[in-house]
């Protein structure tokens, strides 16, 4: 992996391989999670369908046809309290191409193209463009209810994090998208370019000094000036809340939020991650052999650490009438990890798991582009390998220890009305 630096707060990430067929290039921008969430949660779609060279969708796909049937994407996300919008473009690796064509540095120039200039109207952006894409953004936001499982994920974090910018949704809220003007998504965009945290991907037998000096040129008529990103971390002892709402359901949804004491996202994150996986990972935890198999009291139960905000979420799908054998029993399992009650087969298990399936990310030029432009906020980068070798340093002791800081903080319950919901996601 090659590190570049473009600009004040961009750099540039090259992973070179000839192991595929295909290359991989994405641009990730951060800004802080406020309340402009909504206004820079339309960007990704407006920004990754057109541009000023490429006003439509037939002229694109004419374009991505001669970059030899190129797609591209985009998207948002958030990481801890930052809200990330990015763009990514996968097209064939330079050794196929004909006649010695620089695919990758074309496409690396049409999203360029695409971030640094898009189609405008005046000092903003055409309005019936802005409307359709602000109606698929909408869209997106009100679908989530229908998804039963993420709606009551979203319901844990607002009251969670009720006081900490991580409850904001990273698509932003319904009623804010349909007020945006053109002139805010426009606002939204020149900020952007000069306050976000950008990181510039690429994976693939490229040669990489012609694209680093274009983005170079690229930003350098931009007047950077990159917005600080903070990420609150509550180590302090929770006092635990209890929330419950109804909707027409087949089964509830029992999600349950715990904070670990990290102070930030490295901070004992290796024990951690083990400690989350024993308790709520894999076939060998304690959430899927004992709560789910033995006591049959989930159809599902799962538990995933959020590193980047030092949360745990547990995930569970129950009968309304078991939800406090469930509660009571995912506590339990918790305890038990705390308390060392695990096999060595346990731990070793996990760390394989673990291991594996971070590896794993090295399988694609989409996969390694994800592991690389993921840690866009971080000053030292970490190889898929690094960070294994971080968690089989790892002893029982220190799993132990991690798992004896999660607390609970919030349990949200959705249960049924009892009617039933045909778009129910189970």
């Amino acid at each position: 992996m090659q590190k570049f630096d473009i600009a004040d707060g961009v750099r540039l990430c090259a992973v070179p391989t000839d192991k595929f067929k295909t290359c991989r290039i994405n641009i990730s921008m951060a800004m802080p999670l406020d309340s402009n969430a909504s206004a820079r949660a339309v960007l990704p779609y407006f920004l990754h369908r057109r541009c000023a060279k490429y006003p439509d969708f037939t002229a694109l796909n004419r374009q991505l046809d001669e970059l030899y049937g190129a797609s591209i994407s985009g998207g948002v996300h958030k990481k801890g309290e930052a809200q990330i919008i990015s763009m990514s473009l996968t097209a064939i690796d330079d050794r196929f191409a004909l006649n010695g064509d620089k695919v990758a540095l074309e496409c690396a120039e049409l999203l360029a193209d695409m971030i640094f200039d898009p189609i405008k109207q005046g000092e903003s952006f055409p309005e019936n463009i802005i409307e359709q894409e602000k109606h698929l953004l909408v869209e997106d936001i009100e679908n989530e209810i229908n998804d039963k499982r993420r709606y009551a994920t979203r319901r844990c974090e607002e009251i969670m994090f009720a006081d900490e910018a991580y409850s904001i949704n990273h698509m932003g809220k319904a009623d804010e998208v349909k007020a945006l003007t053109p002139q805010d998504v426009y606002d939204a965009w020149e900020e952007e370019l000069r306050e976000a945290t950008v990181q510039i991907t690429m994976v693939g037998s490229m040669d990489v000094e012609p694209v680093v000096e274009m983005f170079k040129a690229r930003f350098a008529e931009i007047h950077r000036n990159p917005a600080e990103i903070k990420t609150q971390f509550i180590t302090a002892v929770p006092k635990p809340e209890y929330v419950c709402e109804t909707m027409p359901l087949k089964q509830g949804k029992l999600v349950m939020g715990f904070r670990t004491g990290m102070r930030n996202e490295d901070d004992n994150a290796a024990p951690m991650r083990i400690a989350v996986d024993i308790f709520g990972g894999g076939t060998y935890s304690k959430l899927f052999s004992v709560v789910r198999e033995k006591m049959s009291l989930c159809y599902y139960c799962s538990a995933g650490l959020f590193n980047s905000k030092g949360v745990v979420i547990v995930r569970s799908g129950i009968e309304d009438a078991n939800e406090e054998k469930a509660k009571k029993e995912i506590i339990n399992q918790l305890s038990l990890v705390a308390a060392g009650e695990f096999s060595d087969d346990d731990f070793s298990a996990s760390i394989k798991s673990i291991s594996d399936s971070i590896i794993s990310n090295n399988d694609t030029p989409e996969t390694i582009c994800a592991w690389y432009s993921n840690q866009l906020m971080r000053t030292n980068i970490k190889t898929p390998e690094a960070y294994v070798e971080e968690l089989k340093a790892v002893d029982r002791q220190q799993v132990v220890s991690a798992a004896k800081t999660i607390m609970l903080d919030t349990v949200f319950m959705l249960k049924s009305e009892g009617e039933v919901s045909e778009n129910e996601d189970q």
